[in-house]
């Protein structure tokens, strides 16, 4: 089976038309045609079909696309492993795409400066998805912010522990408090991201079990403009303190003064058990797991790490 096959399949299937699939890959519209119609018989099943003017996967198509995108990612592999190259990519899921944004840029920096040829994808995942993509091969490496996780089909490296803290506007009425307790809450105006995320179970719990009346103003699932909204006094939140060290150094937010105990989950990577792991994908992972907080402070600076 060529692989340009199964290239030109995962294209379509990304833009869901065939003429955006051939201008990424540089083809004329009949080629990519007829490389999807040479699936179709090898397989003997129709993999795409129109809907609402966009080529979606057939229920059988979304079972050779998985399998398309494990074959690419093996043969890749065995390039690197196999050749000891230093070129191709590995891809990274996560639910936790705003504070990977704060934390991974220096570790990327870093890891550039010793594989400038490989390429590192980030993918935004459903909640509660990585385990699946992991064991499916959608993806190489997890990233995801939870309690203590354990798997007998996955291996978890914890990174650092993350607080969470609540904030809002430097003028609401409970930052200008020394100290608050959960029952001060009850009647405050609350931004939650979507429901089923470990951040807003947390919150949530304490409300419950202080029995916490809230309005709840708004469900965002992005970190980001959970903070904006905060800012301008439409609630409080409770987000990872790394993603608002900037504003409340700045006086943008205030961390309220809550006396209870600390809000923390782990901010872990994980990855199958039995994947054979390449070079820089070992060293990747060495570099976010092993790099001690002051360390951290340089990355990207200097060209300290080396490769194993």
């Amino acid at each position: 089976m060529d692989l340009t096959l199964y290239k030109t399949l995962l294209e379509v299937a990304k833009w869901q038309n065939f003429t955006k699939a051939s201008e990424k890959l540089g083809y004329a519209q009949s080629s990519v045609t007829s490389q999807i119609q040479k699936l179709e018989i090898e397989y003997g099943v129709e993999i795409f079909e129109r809907i609402d003017k966009k080529m979606r996967p057939t229920p059988a198509g979304d079972i050779l696309l998985r399998y398309a995108a494990k074959i690419l990612k093996l043969y890749e592999e065995s390039k690197i492993n196999v050749a000891g190259q230093t070129t191709g990519s590995f891809m990274i899921g996560t639910h936790e795409t705003t504070l990977f944004s704060y934390m991974l840029p220096p570790f990327l920096g870093a890891f550039k400066k010793c594989f400038p040829n490989i390429t590192i994808t980030i993918n935004e995942l459903l909640e509660n998805d990585t385990s699946r993509a992991l064991k499916a091969g959608e993806c190489d490496l997890g990233f995801i912010v939870d309690k203590e996780l354990s798997d007998p089909d996955l291996i978890y490296r914890t990174i650092q522990e993350e607080e969470f803290v609540i904030v809002a506007a430097p003028d609401h009425p409970l930052a200008a408090k020394s100290a608050i307790v959960p029952e001060d809450l009850n009647g405050a105006e609350i931004l939650m991201s979507i429901s089923g995320g470990r951040c807003r179970k947390l919150f949530e719990t304490m409300l419950r079990k202080h029995n916490v009346q809230y309005t709840l103003t708004y469900e965002i699932n992005n970190y980001e403009t959970i903070k904006k909204c905060a800012m301008h006094g439409l609630g409080l939140c409770l987000l990872p303190k790394t993603t608002v060290t900037t504003e409340t150094q700045n006086g943008q937010l205030a961390i309220l003064p809550l006396n209870y105990p600390n809000f923390k989950l782990n901010v872990q990577l994980c990855y199958h058990a039995k994947r054979q792991l390449s070079v820089p994908l070992t060293n990747f992972i060495q570099l976010m797991c092993e790099t001690t907080p002051h360390e951290r402070l340089s990355l990207g600076q200097s060209s300290t790490i080396q490769p194993l």
